[in-house]
C-alpha cells in the first residue's frame, strides 16, 4: 500500500502545480514519489502506479468538467462523473505507458532509468496532444510554470515540450541523488557526480538563457496597436433564447460605444458572440455591420454561420473580422473542435449524449490557419482552446502573423479553475512565438499576454466589461519554435528508441548468467 500512497502524493503535488494553487515549485519534485515507487516494480505494476497517480492529477486538477456537463451540457451526474473518469482514465493511460516503459527498457538500471524518464515523457505528452479530434493538451507538465518567466523563455526554441523535459529531467536527477542505495552503493553512488553537474548544469543553463532573453534589448520600436476587448458576461442560458437577442446586442453596443471613446485601433468581441448565424440573420447581421461603420473602427467577432454542402447545411464557429466602414475583410473557421462540446467522440457508443453547443447538428472543421491583414500588420485568430495545440497556433505565426488575437467563451467552467488553467496556456503561445496575444471572452479571463509571457492587464470572471490593452507586434523573425514546430519532441521520440534499445540489449546479454542483486532490485523469491 505504500507504493500506492507515493503514487497519490505525485498525483496531488502535481494537481497543486497548477492554477488556481499556482504552487509551481512543487513540480520540481512532485514525482519523486512516483519513482521511488515504480522503480523497483515490475513493468505491469509501474504502470498500474502510474494509472493511479494519474487518476489522482487529473480527476482533482479537471474536476470541473463535471460541472461544466451538468450545469451546462443537462447531463445528470450520475453520468457526469463517469466521463471525467473516462477523460481521466484516458490522460493515465499515458503516465501508465511511461512507468511501464521506463522500468521495461531501463531493467531498473538508475542511470538508464534517469536517462529515459525525460525523454519518454517528453514524447508521450507530444502524442496526446497532437491528434485532430482528440488531442488534449490540457495540463501538459510544462504549463504548470507559466508563472516562472526565466524557465518559460526557452519555450521560443523547444516549445512548451522542452519545460515539461526540464522538469522531468530534474525530478529524475534529484530521485537518483536522494535514494539511500544509490547514495551508498557501488557502482551507483560513484555516478551521483556525474548527475549532479548533468542536472543542475542544465537547469543553469535554461535560468542563463531565459535572464538573456528578459534583459535583452527590445525589437526595434513601433507604434503600439491599442486594442480594445470587450466582455459582455452574457450568461449561457440567454445566449440561445430568442427573446433575448435584442438585449445581447444592445449591451455589446453600449460597451462598443464605450470602447471607442479610447479611440482603439482595433475592437475585439468574444467567440460565438452574436445571439444569430452571421450572414444568414439580415437584422442581426445589419446591427453589427453598421456598429462597425458607425464607430469607423474595425472589429473582431465571433459568430456561427451555416453553408450548404452536399444538399446540407454545416455549421461552422468562425471568426470575422470587419473593416472601420463595416465590410467583411477575413473570415477564420475554427479548426480543433472541442469533444462533448462541438461534436461527439466516439457516437456510435455515446449515442445518448447531445452537443453542449446549440447549433445545427456537428460543427465543420476548418482547413486553413488564415493570416487577416490589419493597419499594416498581420495576424491571427484562434478559438478557444485552440490556443491550448502549440503546432495550431504557430503555423500563421510562421506564414507572417505578427500578433494573435484569442476570442474564447469560458462561461461553461462557472468559477472554477479551469478559466485560469486555460489563460496559462496562452502565455506559453505567446512566448513560443514571439508575439503578444489578446484575449476576449464572454466571461472568462480577458486580457492580453506580452512576448515573455506576461499576462496583465486581465478583467475578472463574470464581469461586464471593457479592457484596453496597448500590444507591441512583432517585427522580428519567427523564433525557432514557429518555423521549425515540434522538432524537440521528434527528437525525444528517437532518443527513446534509441536509449530504450541499447538498455534493453545491454541488460539482455547479462540475462541468462547469474548476476549480483542490483541496487533497487528486490530479491529472487
Amino acid at each position: 500500500m505504500k507504493f500506492f500512497g507515493l503514487a497519490v502524493a505525485t498525483g496531488v503535488l502535481l494537481a497543486l502545480s497548477f492554477p488556481r494553487m499556482d504552487w509551481e515549485f512543487l513540480a520540481w519534485g512532485a514525482l519523486i514519489p512516483l519513482f521511488f515507487a515504480v522503480f523497483i516494480q515490475t513493468p505491469k505494476r509501474a504502470a498500474l502506479l502510474g494509472f493511479t497517480a494519474g487518476m489522482v492529477f487529473y480527476g482533482l486538477s479537471l474536476s470541473w468538467v463535471t460541472n461544466t456537463l451538468v450545469n451546462y451540457g443537462n447531463i445528470p451526474t450520475v453520468i457526469a462523473w463517469p466521463i471525467l473518469f473516462l477523460l481521466a482514465g484516458y490522460l493515465s493511460a499515458y503516465m501508465a505507458i511511461f512507468c511501464f516503459l521506463t522500468v521495461q527498457l531501463s531493467r531498473n538500471q538508475p542511470l538508464f532509468f534517469i536517462a529515459l524518464a525525460p525523454f519518454l515523457w517528453t514524447a508521450l505528452e507530444y502524442l496526446r496532444s497532437t491528434h485532430l479530434e482528440y488531442g488534449f493538451s490540457w495540463q501538459g507538465l510544462g504549463y504548470s510554470q507559466y508563472l516562472n518567466l526565466p524557465v518559460l523563455q526557452m519555450a521560443d526554441l523547444t516549445g512548451v515540450y522542452g519545460i515539461s523535459f526540464l522538469i522531468v529531467g530534474v525530478n529524475a536527477g534529484l530521485f537518483y541523488l536522494f535514494h539511500p542505495r544509490l547514495r551508498q552503493e557501488a557502482p551507483w553512488r560513484l555516478y551521483r557526480t556525474h548527475v549532479s553537474v548533468a542536472m543542475f548544469g542544465l537547469y543553469a543553463l535554461v535560468l542563463a538563457y531565459g535572464w538573456s532573453v528578459m534583459n535583452a534589448h527590445e525589437e526595434k520600436p513601433v507604434k503600439p496597436l491599442k486594442v480594445a476587448l470587450v466582455q459582455g458576461n452574457i450568461p449561457q442560458q440567454m445566449k440561445w433564447d430568442p427573446q433575448y437577442k435584442q438585449q445581447i446586442l444592445d449591451t455589446y453596443r453600449e460597451l462598443t460605444m464605450k470602447a471607442a471613446v479610447s479611440g482603439p485601433d482595433f475592437i475585439v468581441w468574444p467567440e460565438a458572440v452574436t445571439p444569430f448565424y452571421f450572414l444568414n440573420d439580415l437584422e442581426g447581421t445589419t446591427a453589427v455591420v453598421t456598429l462597425a461603420d458607425e464607430l469607423d473602427t474595425p472589429l473582431l467577432f465571433g459568430s456561427p454561420r451555416a453553408e450548404q454542402q452536399g444538399g446540407k447545411w454545416v455549421s461552422y464557429n468562425s471568426a470575422y473580422l470587419l473593416s472601420g466602414n463595416g465590410n467583411i475583410k477575413g473570415r477564420y473557421d475554427k479548426i480543433h473542435l472541442v469533444p462533448f462540446g462541438e461534436f461527439i467522440p466516439w457516437q456510435s457508443l455515446l449515442f445518448f449524449l447531445d452537443k453542449l453547443v446549440v447549433g445545427i447538428g456537428d460543427f465543420g472543421r476548418g482547413e486553413e490557419a488564415t493570416v487577416l491583414s490589419l493597419n499594416g500588420y498581420k495576424f491571427a485568430v484562434s478559438i478557444c482552446y485552440e490556443i491550448t495545440f502549440p503546432d495550431l497556433v504557430r503555423r500563421p505565426v510562421d506564414n507572417g502573423a505578427q500578433f494573435l488575437v484569442n476570442i474564447t467563451n469560458d462561461a461553461w467552467f462557472g468559477k472554477s479553475a479551469a478559466s485560469y488553467q486555460h489563460i496559462s496556456m496562452a502565455a506559453l503561445r505567446a512566448v513560443e512565438n514571439r508575439v503578444p496575444i489578446v484575449r476576449a471572452a464572454n466571461t472568462g479571463i480577458s486580457g492580453a499576454v506580452d512576448r515573455l509571457g506576461r499576462i496583465a492587464p486581465t478583467t475578472e470572471l463574470f464581469e461586464r466589461e471593457v479592457l484596453i490593452a496597448n500590444i507591441q507586434p512583432r517585427t522580428g523573425p519567427a523564433t525557432l519554435y514557429s518555423r521549425y514546430g515540434d522538432w524537440f519532441c521528434y527528437l525525444s521520440l528517437l532518443v527513446s528508441v534509441g536509449l530504450g534499445t541499447v538498455a534493453w540489449r545491454r541488460t539482455r546479454s547479462f540475462s541468462t548468467a547469474p548476476q549480483p542483486a542490483r541496487p533497487g532490485t528486490p530479491p529472487a523469491p
